[in-house]
Parts: C-alpha cells; structure tokens; sequence
C-alpha cells in the first residue's frame, strides 16, 4: 500500500488587514517578533490525529519587502524560530529554529534596496509536534548572537507541514 504524505500549508502575512483570518495580533511594530493566533483544527481540515500521527516535519519559505540598504550577510543573516512550535528538544525562550534567513541584493525600486529571505521547502525540515485546536505562534527573526533583528520590513511566510 502506497502511504502518501499529508501536507498542510499556512500562509502568513505581516499586511493581513485586522480581522481577517490569520491577521497578525497584539503589537505588530516590531516585524522581528510577529504573533498570530491559528486555528490549527480548521488548518488541518478536520483531520484528526492520534499518536505518531501527531509529529510532522516543518519547512519554510520567507520573502520580506525591500529594505533600502544593502545589508551584507555577515551583519545581517540570522535565524527564523517560532514559539508555539516546538519538539522534545528546542527550547521554549527561542521556540523551535526552522533554519537561516539573509538578505539579497535585488534590484526593487532603488538599486541599494534588499530583501531578506530563507527557504527549507527543499529540505527534510524541522521535526515537531503537531499543534491542536486554537494555539498562538510567534514568528522569531534572530541575528546571529540570538537576539531580535532590528530593522525588519513586512514579510510573507509560507510554513508547510508534513506527515508521512
């Protein structure tokens, strides 16, 4: 019996309007530490999971809006984590790390103008339990010594959820 993946797919978005599923909540100023409320039943479309089947693997894709400097990518790389996420083993002060984020020169509206990205769609990803019923999750940019980017834009964030 061919056993496919399950794969849930979460789109979230720093500009999602107030009020509108998956808006950002509480203090949206700070674009390095963003917190949205999920509805991880209505994610998973009613399937529901017991035992191994609570586990997945976490991958993600981040495309942020320009910035207007170039950054280099010893300065400004760092991690995304999220808390709210997590395994037997990450820690609950930084949440679970999903992988590294950097800038890119990209020719947006002025020639100095960057963007910050990361990409795992790729990837095995991240191992983690499954979130159930109504649970926050806040979304992390951490520079390299582990602390809050500063400076961060408005960004999209894809976060992909595989079980097998």
């Amino acid at each position: 019996m061919d056993s496919k993946p399950k794969i849930f797919t979460l789109y979230l978005s720093t500009q999602t309007p107030t009020g509108s599923l998956y808006a950002p909540v509480g203090d949206t100023t700070n674009k390095a530490i963003m917190t949205w409320d999920i509805n991880w039943s209505a994610l998973y479309g009613g399937v529901a999971f017991s035992g191994a089947e609570r586990f997945a693997r976490v991958k993600f894709q981040l495309s942020s809006l320009s910035q207007n400097a170039i950054y280099t990518w010893a300065a400004n790389s760092g991690v995304l984590a999220i808390q709210g996420l997590g395994n037997q083993y990450s820690n609950s002060q930084n949440g679970l790390t999903l992988g590294t984020i950097y800038p890119i020169d990209t020719p947006v509206a002025v020639a100095t103008a960057a963007v910050m990205t990361g990409d795992t769609l790729q990837t095995g990803g991240v191992f983690m339990n499954l979130p159930y019923s109504y649970a926050p999750i806040t979304v992390l940019m951490l520079d390299r010594t582990g602390v809050l980017m500063p400076n961060m834009l408005d960004y999209q964030l894809i976060l992909q959820f595989e079980m097998e």
